[in-house]
């Protein structure tokens, strides 16, 4: 998980005390929190040129040396495009990672048919849009040093927009299980999470302070007679208190 997942003492104390098939749906669910934390690659991580694959236009960069000559308003589009690259890779990797893979055979076939199908899905927009953005750069001579035009910026910004890759994530999660409660990335407001099955199911409530680049699980819970209507307000309180004044959470999420 690129987001570092830390947990509050009362999660702490609730994880400790569940069984142990109820810990590993929890660690799968703190998996899917750490991919949708943010929208977006980790501060300091780009793959922004991994989209290029045009020869002669690579050695046409290693000449200009793209990063000094190049308008640095594309540069910045394009390590936004790295972001976009990144997080597409990330969500793939977990669809595909060997213990989501084996949640899906819990799931009736038509749901994990749907879960695989929205992996190969997010492939072939990434895949769509990296030739895209190869045959605009060369149409448009991206790398001859003219400042871009702010209708090739716009176009380029479209290419990154990661929206249609989330969506597609959520729709795969959703497929296997996982609801939620989705707000902005960068949203400081308090997120939910719910994994239904195996009944009765739980959820965690948890927040992500993006400028940081952590995230707090606040609160843990069954969806049984235990469950009570208060905890909203409650972790809601306690999330306020952590990003006020920032205390140091007990250990990494997913340890016991």
């Amino acid at each position: 998980m690129d987001v570092e997942l830390l947990t509050s003492e009362d999660f702490s104390r609730w994880f400790a005390s569940v069984d142990e098939r109820t810990a590993e749906d929890v660690a799968a669910t703190l998996e899917v929190i750490g991919q949708l934390g943010t929208e977006r690659e980790a501060p300091g991580r780009s793959e922004w040129l991994t989209w290029y694959e045009h020869p002669s236009l690579s050695a046409r960069l290693r000449e200009l040396d793209p990063l000094r000559r190049a308008d640095p308003r594309l540069v910045r589009t394009l390590h936004e495009w790295g972001e976009f690259n990144g997080y597409a890779r990330r969500v793939v990797k977990h669809l595909e990672s060997r213990a989501f893979v084996e949640r899906l055979g819990q799931l009736p076939p038509a749901a994990a048919t749907a879960v695989r199908d929205g992996a190969a899905g997010i492939k072939k927009v990434v895949t769509r849009r990296r030739l895209m953005l190869s045959d605009f750069a060369v149409r448009a001579k991206l790398w001859t040093g003219a400042p871009a035009s702010d209708s090739d910026l716009r176009k380029l910004a479209q290419l990154a927009d990661v929206q249609e890759i989330r969506d597609a994530y959520l729709t795969a999660l959703a497929a296997a299980g996982f609801e939620m409660v989705d707000v902005p990335a960068h949203s400081p407001a308090l997120r939910e999470i719910a994994l239904r099955a195996p009944p009765p199911g739980l959820r965690l409530l948890y927040g992500i302070d993006v400028k940081r680049n952590r995230g707090l699980v606040v609160l843990g819970e069954r969806f049984d007679r235990s469950f009570y209507g208060d905890s909203v307000r409650r972790a809601e309180r306690m999330w306020q208190e952590f990003l006020a004044s920032a205390p140091q959470p007990t250990q990494p999420a997913g340890e016991r």
